[in-house]
């Protein structure tokens, strides 16, 4: 087909037969038909052909399909009118009048994907420019032909299916207001199809071609009438026609249960109940209120309860993989509405009031419940089926357990209760214990102390024992101000699991549970020496149990209680080095799954960085000899990738733990560092965030009195300028990197590296777009570099400053038009403090240079208002000296920390060095300052101070309640020698300063100078500069 072929119905078919021939795959005739249909669809009229191809049966199947797949994408991109290209009125229009023109459709696909395109259409289209969509739909309904046709009929039910599931979803517009409005036209006569249809395939001996088609029709009726029911109603309870309806579905599901024998070999059986069930499930969701008002609701929640109680034993033999699973689904979804009910009459879930009257809709449904419903005796019923059945370790999960252990322990840490019968009912069990504590405690506790103790010592006593010990397991949050753990503990759970005369089968069941237990427990309510009884028990465990489920819910309960807010290494230090040896030698080797590794590796890396730094440097080499062949499993097999970020992880911690010693695991590290950061690596994406985290705990802990520094660090730094450029969402971890090296490299080096130079440039560009976090840590940086500066660097530290932005992205955001907080444009002059206090000429000069690269007046005035200045190309030089200092002024008096205003002190009065008449036009002002900070501090002769030492990390209570690391020393010695801040006395800088004032202008211009100034103010400074420490 040539590309320029007019549009018409035959060129189309033509362009559709060649783009969909599959003996053309590929080739360049199926790529023009492509092309073409791609030109055509922005054409008028192209749409309307579609529909004319797809409603001729004369056309081939192939091509009628294309046709309403290209012509469903159509409506999709081109039939809203604010689209470029959209389809005009009158095309729209001829096609809305053809959307019902193919009701007797024989293929479901093709209906399916017309009535969703028609779905679309009405999403856009109703209520506006199709307002009698419904009456439409109700005309058909009511035909006498289409009636009697099975097919017409399932086909328009069809169409309604989609139609109301897309107006149903929409939130917001007029269409779901009036689609509610107009479903009372079609619903009744829905109902009489489904009615008409369920009692022809119910009361049949046998099921024909044409009950089959009954069938079908009757449950897409059911499916339609759940979606108008929850959706078409905002009340439903207030519709005759609803009320009616939910009280024969009712009646309807009970018959479909009772004769499950006689219809379970249908396949669509199933999809009945589980359209009941989906139908109140949604009701009672959307409001609990609504559904409980419905006259039925009660015989609905009887008849789910009478289920879960007959079905009980059936369920508990239930295997899905044998017999199936139709009853455990059957019953879950009993279990969930019953909660949904049972959290509503309690108010444990959120109460939305759409309106004034649905707080007393609510109260209604309430007291309904109370009266109808729910008594004391039904929850006690309710708690003992779940302990007699629902609980219980099945018969199929316990073959699981035997035939693979490692895969049903994963499946128990990874089970949903909304699709597993156990865990749903352990989850309703919550809300039970939750809602009514008072009633079923001394219950529980009864059944605990008493009951237990009296099973029998087959495995059916003992997994009676476990769900009973569940349910306490399963009260912990609910329960724990009225119940002494502690007690339990000691007296029943730990004597019940290191019971050594029960048999192992048995046995395994117990400690399995116990071990859970704890795992609530310990983190609710569990004392210090109880802990230790756990500890002691899980140790035992890991020494003595070969059962592999047991030892994995150990380690799981170690897990949870060594990550605990509360947890105290001291406590858990006798058995630490016993549990890591043993997790590391005997479990980790023992365990083949990609999960049960990767949790073994998560609960080592959490006891390693949670006891640090008590594990010996022996064990935590040991621990590393098991990455390499580990990563080299990882790495190699794609089902294993991973474990990788566990590997880093560890890795990470064990760094943290070794400390000074952390070089140990530079040779494993920095190649899995190389692998995981580098931008071209397979892996990059899976693991970047890991290994920059790796890589900033390896610089943080190096220590060079331990070990020289390798030079791979250095080879490194091209993926940090990759990162810095691409990963803003892990910028943070980015530049505590940088900050490290900062710390660790000497100026030379960090000069010779043009990867700092870039990662500056690139910083520079977006500091104000920057989170506080990273602009916290970037101001940080370049005032580490500042302090760290050695003489023989000064001006190529300034010149770096100078060639990266530095100091112009500083001075753009000071001088911003549209003003910065008085607290971040504090934090920007910080730095300048630095800088101007090492060399104040130098960044007076800088300034200088700076006026002459900044727009003037009239082109600052022309730019957009984010990027105006307040000083100009054009401008007097002292006045944007007298701007800069103003604005400094004025964001002093927002620095309320001691050390803080100190560095700006500092910085602002070194201007009056750089020998500039304007600066001491504003000595007055610096002198007030001088005097306000001389009033507040009280320092050393060294100048030093102790509120100068506030927010210090490093002290000794620090360092005695947790190890520090390298750096943070680093960094702390970096201040406490080349701070000035601690250096340098305030009162011996203010007079060096005016003995330079005196010099520069000589005894009368000093003296003029003086006159100047609030004689006050200068009694005020002599007075402070005569006190002596």
């Amino acid at each position: 087909m040539s590309n320029s072929a007019t549009l018409s119905e035959l060129n189309v078919i033509q362009t559709l037969e060649q783009a969909g021939n599959p003996q053309q795959a590929g080739s360049q005739v199926q790529k023009l038909a492509e092309s073409q249909l791609k030109q055509w669809e922005v054409q008028s009229g192209y749409h309307f052909l579609l529909q004319t191809i797809y409603l001729d049966l004369s056309n081939s199947l192939q091509t009628r399909w294309l046709a309403v797949i290209q012509f469903k994408n159509g409506v999709d991109k081109y039939w809203r009118s604010t689209r470029v290209h959209c389809i005009n009125k009158d095309e729209k229009a001829s096609i809305r009048t053809r959307l019902f023109d193919m009701i007797d459709e024989q293929n479901n696909q093709l209906g399916i994907q017309y009535a969703q395109a028609t779905a679309r259409i009405a999403r856009l289209d109703f209520p506006v420019e199709w307002p009698n969509l419904f009456e439409t739909l109700k005309s058909l309904l009511e035909n006498d032909h289409v009636k009697k046709d099975n097919i017409k009929v399932y086909n328009i039910l069809t169409y309604i299916n989609q139609i109301i599931k897309i107006l149903g979803t929409a939130r917001i517009g007029r269409c779901k207001p009036a689609m509610q409005s107009k479903v009372p036209l079609i619903f009744p006569l829905i109902v009489r199809i489904y009615l008409e249809s369920f009692e022809e395939w119910t009361s049949a001996n046998s099921i024909d071609t044409e009950n089959l088609t009954k069938l079908q029709v009757c449950y897409l009726s059911l499916k339609v009438l759940r979606r108008i029911a929850c959706e078409g109603y905002e009340y439903p309870q207030k519709d005759q026609s609803v009320c009616e309806f939910m009280k024969l579905t009712i009646s309807h599901f009970e018959l479909l249960l009772e004769n499950h024998q006689n219809f379970n070999k249908l396949d669509i059986y199933e999809k009945f109940v589980k359209c009941y069930g989906k139908l109140y499930f949604n009701l009672v969701t959307n409001s609990p209120a609504n559904f409980i008002l419905i006259p039925c609701s009660t015989n609905i929640l009887v008849s789910y309860t009478k289920l879960l109680f007959e079905k009980a034993a059936i369920v508990y033999q239930e295997n899905a993989d044998v017999t199936g699973d139709f009853w455990e689904n059957t019953t879950i979804r009993g279990f969930l509405i019953l909660k949904k009910v049972i959290n509503f009459i309690t108010k444990k879930s959120v109460i939305t009031l759409k309106a004034r009257n649905d707080k007393a809709s609510v109260e209604t449904s309430i007291k309904k419940m109370n009266t109808e419903f729910l008594n004391e005796t039904l929850i006690k019923n309710l708690i003992d089926v779940c302990m007699n059945w629902y609980l219980k370790l099945r018969p199929a999960e316990l073959e699981n357990w035997f035939i693979d252990p490692e895969e049903w322990i994963n499946e128990q840490m990874a089970a949903s209760y909304e699709y597993q019968i156990r865990p749903c009912a352990e989850n309703f069990f919550q809300d039970l214990i939750n809602s009514f504590p008072e009633l079923l405690v001394p219950y529980l506790l009864n059944k605990i102390e008493n009951d237990a103790s009296h099973l029998s010592n087959d495995l059916d006593g003992f997994l009676k024992k476990d769900a009973i010990y569940t349910t306490f397991q399963l009260s912990a949050a609910a329960v724990s101000e009225m119940v002494d753990f502690d007690r339990l503990l000691v007296q029943i759970f730990l004597p019940e699991a290191t019971n050594n005369s029960i048999p192992r089968d048995q046995a395994r069941i117990i400690r399995r549970r116990v071990a859970l237990i704890i795992n609530e427990w310990s983190t609710v309510k569990c004392s210090e020496e109880s802990k230790a009884l756990c500890y002691n028990f899980f140790n035992d465990l890991l020494i003595g149990e070969d059962d592999k489920v047991v030892l994995l819910t150990a380690i799981q309960s170690i897990r949870t209680m060594v990550d605990d807010w509360d947890f105290n290494k001291d406590t858990f230090e006798p058995f630490l080095i016993s549990i890591v040896t043993h997790l590391l030698r005997k479990i980790l080797p023992s365990v083949s799954l990609t999960e049960t590794r990767m949790y073994v590796l998560n609960t080592l890396s959490d006891i390693i960085i949670q006891t640090k730094p008590l594990i010996n440097k022996d064990l935590l080499v040991e621990i590393l000899q098991i990455v390499p062949n580990l990563w080299e499993i990882a790495a190699n097999h794609t089902s294993e990738s991973i474990l990788s970020n566990s590997l880093l992880r560890l890795l990470r911690n064990l760094a943290g733990s070794l400390g000074s010693y952390s070089y140990l695991t530079w040779d494993i590290a920095l190649p899995i560092i190389s692998v995981a950061c580098n931008p071209s690596s397979s892996h990059f994406h899976l693991l970047n965030e890991d290994g920059y985290e790796l890589w900033a705990s390896l610089l943080q802990n190096y220590s060079p009195k331990e070990h020289g520094f390798d030079r791979k660090f250095i080879e490194l730094l091209p993926y940090l300028e990759f990162g810095v450029e691409s990963h803003t969402e892990v910028l943070t971890i980015l530049l505590e990197i940088i900050k490290s090296y900062m710390l660790i490299l000497t100026q030379e080096e960090i000069f010779a590296c043009q990867s700092f130079q870039i990662i500056f440039s690139e910083i520079s560009k977006f500091l104000l777009k920057l989170r506080e976090d990273a602009l916290q840590l970037i101001l940080e940086i370049w005032e580490i570099m500042v302090l760290a500066n050695e003489s023989d660097y000064e001006n190529i530290l300034l010149t770096n400053f100078y060639k990266a932005g530095i100091l112009s992205a500083l001075f753009d955001c000071i001088f911003k038009e549209e003003s910065l907080s008085a607290h971040q444009c504090g934090q920007l002059l910080q730095v300048v403090s630095r800088i101007a206090y090492v060399n104040p000429g130098a960044l007076l000069e800088f300034l200088s240079n700076y006026q002459q690269q900044i727009p003037t007046s009239n082109e600052n005035a022309n730019l957009p208002l984010l990027e105006r200045r307040i000083v100009y190309k054009d401008m007097p030089f002292e006045d944007l000296i007298r701007k800069l200092i103003s604005i400094w002024v004025v964001c002093l008096k927002d620095v309320y920390d001691p050390k803080a205003k100190k560095i700006h002190i500092l910085g602002i009065s070194s201007l009056l060095r750089g020998k500039m008449i304007v600066v001491l036009t504003e000595f007055e002002t610096i002198v007030s300052l001088w005097i306000e900070v001389l009033e507040e501090i009280n320092e050393t002769n060294d100048g030093d101070c102790e509120k100068y030492h506030l927010n210090d990390i490093v002290t000794e209570q620090s360092m005695s309640f947790y190890p520090l690391t390298s750096e943070q020393l680093r960094q702390h010695e970096l201040s406490k020698n080349n701070d000035p801040v601690h250096n340098i006395s305030l009162k011996e800088f203010i007079e060096q300063t005016l003995r330079f004032l005196e010099e520069f202008l000589g005894t009368q211009g000093y003296n003029e100078l003086l006159s100047n100034v609030n004689i006050n103010l200068l009694e005020n400074l002599k007075l402070f500069l005569s006190l002596k420490k």
